[in-house]
């Protein structure tokens, strides 16, 4: 086959074994790779029940035909897990040049089942898996970690580890990856914990196989006359990164603020990226291939990091460490996102407890002496404190590695109100009640919380709170979404040079690396099935439309003031559309994927 070697391996971290499968095109037509992959993994592997923390639960790691092609955000890598913090199915990807060299191993997917009776780590080759000790790297901070894997493995060994928080076992540990240039995070819900409970520290990719394509020339071609629409609708990113996208959101007033108490952030200037870049830059950093370089350094004049160049904190980090948290001290901001990187920590789930916590305190849910420690809006060297105790989960921060809605669980009263989660996870910040049709999307998500399983890019250029066609909005994003994360793609590359969702520039893309001549219609349908089979993955987890649902503010306090005042999801809105959403997608009326559907699908 072009684009694949057609190779997985499977490592079981009990027995130290490890073995080599093989699957064949039809295979590779039905689940494409990367995000595809993985959940069949999960879904074949991990049992109903099984225990996120304990042997039975795996971790894989995949990537797709897109990887080392040349393409433009080629060097994503995915990984699939069930989640230590939601309890279901859990998935995420990260940049860097860890896709492309796990690529070059010839192994399209890594399966890690099993507990090691001490601290490992995998390195995979062209010739299969080895394991090999981790003690010395045990309790190290990840870029440590990378570091010394690599002069042990050499410079070509690619690292994606966890920190501190995993090993400790907090439940929004990620995985990161210090990368090439640009490195990346993965594993929102607690991928970083899976890891540390199988006392694995690290996956280190090393190889020299090059990905065969079917038609270089006219890939050649179709990437040359993409690039100026990439670079021209990226420019924006090129110039700020993603933190360009604070003050435009503040601007349509739909910026989660104090916990989301509010959707205008006053001090939104303060932690923009047109600031960052005024008085802090350090540097463009990039993905191989890429003509935007959406990534950056940031010089830290005090703090933790003074002195030092560390990475900038994306938008995310600025709306859960900075609005949410209701900081406008960007200092202390990068120094909590270097700590949160250091030590392996999600920064959106880190930054919505803080503020869930902080609101606790603020309305008397819960004193100081109830949870062990303060926690206050506005104080930043505090914020940085508080990530450090959570990482090392010391004091207060033996709460805090829980995340919010587990602590809700224990403050009790109505704590609950003030979460703003969907199905455990912490929500990303693309507004629920203020962004059209990002409630259905944030209630139907696979992960829960996550602007990834449906993408909030098309509904900025909207910005139509009241369009009518949201659930069939999140239904084809939700089929584009899966089949970009098992190409595996960029979603910025993608969404800017390739459409906001599947089209024939797609179908065209894989066909001149693969040989094929899939259509647009076999792509949805691809993207379909996968989405289908992580929808099964919870369902057997308990997951129905009781789960399908929405923050409590989100569907009862209409947004205060700015630009958005007014707006918000009624329990009503939703069920309605549930409905459309569900009939959509051939499920039941309790979100239940039909039996015809999945003949449909080859899933049956």
């Amino acid at each position: 086959m072009y684009a694949y070697t057609g190779r997985t391996l499977k490592v079981d971290l009990s027995t130290g074994k490890s073995e080599q499968e093989t699957f064949d095109q039809i295979f590779a037509r039905s689940y494409i790779g990367g995000n595809g992959f993985v959940a069949k993994l999960i879904f074949d592997g991990v049992p109903a029940g099984a225990n996120p923390l304990g042997e039975e639960n795996a971790i894989a790691f995949g990537v797709g035909p897109v990887n080392d092609t040349g393409v433009p955000g080629c060097d994503r890598f995915h990984i699939g897990y069930k989640s230590p913090l939601t309890n279901h199915y859990n998935d995420g990807s990260a940049s860097g040049g860890f896709g492309s060299s796990l690529k070059r191993t010839g192994f399209e997917a890594v399966y890690i089942s099993g507990k090691a009776e001490e601290p490992v780590y995998l390195l995979v080759t062209e010739s299969g898996g080895i394991l090999k000790s981790a003690k010395e790297f045990w309790g190290k901070d990840t870029y440590e970690t990378a570091m010394r894997i690599q002069e042990a493995e050499g410079k070509d060994a690619m690292v994606a580890c966890i920190g501190p928080a995993g090993e400790n076992g907090v439940l929004f540990a990620n995985v990161v990856h210090t990368g090439w240039m640009r490195g990346g995070t993965a594993g929102r819900g607690g991928a970083g914990a899976v890891m540390g409970a199988k006392k694995i520290k690290a996956v280190v990719v090393k190889g020299n196989r090059r990905t065969r394509i079917a038609c270089p020339d006219k890939l050649k071609n179709l990437l040359t006359e993409t690039r100026p629409t990439i670079r021209e609708k990226g420019k924006a990113l090129s110039l700020y990164g993603t933190p360009v996208l604070v003050k435009s959101i503040n601007n349509k007033g739909i910026l989660g603020t104090h916990n989301n108490q509010r959707e205008v952030f006053e001090f939104a200037d303060d932690i923009s990226g047109e600031l960052i870049k005024e008085k802090y830059f350090a540097r463009n950093i990039g993905c191989r291939y890429c003509p935007v370089a959406c990534g950056k350094n940031v010089n830290v004049p005090g703090g933790e990091y003074a002195g030092h160049t560390i990475k900038f904190p994306e938008y995310e980090t600025l709306y859960a460490l900075g609005s949410m948290m209701d900081c406008r001290d960007i200092v202390s901001i990068f120094n909590a996102n270097g700590v949160c990187n250091y030590m392996g920590l999600d920064t959106i789930s880190m930054g919505l407890t803080l503020s869930f916590v902080a609101e606790c305190l603020e309305s008397g849910l819960c004193t100081e002496k109830d949870i062990g420690g303060k926690v206050a809006f506005g104080d930043g060297p505090g914020m940085v404190e508080l990530i450090k105790k959570t990482a090392h989960k010391e004091v207060i921060g033996e709460l805090l590695a829980l995340g919010s809605e587990r602590i809700a669980e224990k403050i009790g009263g109505e704590s609950r109100k003030l979460l703003y989660t969907t199905k455990n996870l912490e929500i990303a910040g693309h507004s629920a009640r203020g962004l059209g049709g990002m409630a259905i999307c944030y209630a139907t998500s696979t992960r829960g919380g996550s602007h990834h399983d449906a993408r909030p890019t098309a509904l900025y250029e909207k910005d139509d709170f009241g369009f009518e066609n949201r659930a069939q909005y999140a239904f084809h994003n939700n089929h584009f979404t899966a089949v970009n994360d098992s190409l595996v793609l960029c979603r910025f590359i993608s969404e800017r040079g390739f459409g906001l969702f599947i089209n024939q520039a797609y179908a065209d893309m894989l066909n001149f690396i693969t040989g094929w001549d899939v259509d647009e219609s076999e792509l949805e349908l691809a993207g379909e099935r996968i989405y289908n089979l992580e929808r099964l993955i919870n369902v057997r987890e308990g997951i129905s439309r009781k789960d399908d649902t929405l923050p409590y503010r989100v569907m009862n306090t209409p947004i205060a003031d700015g630009p958005a005042k007014g707006r918000y999801v009624p329990p009503e809105a939703l069920d309605k559309m549930l409905d459309e959403y569900y009939q959509l997608r051939g499920w039941s009326e309790d979100g239940i994927p039909g039996e015809r559907k999945l003949k449909e699908l080859g899933l049956a």
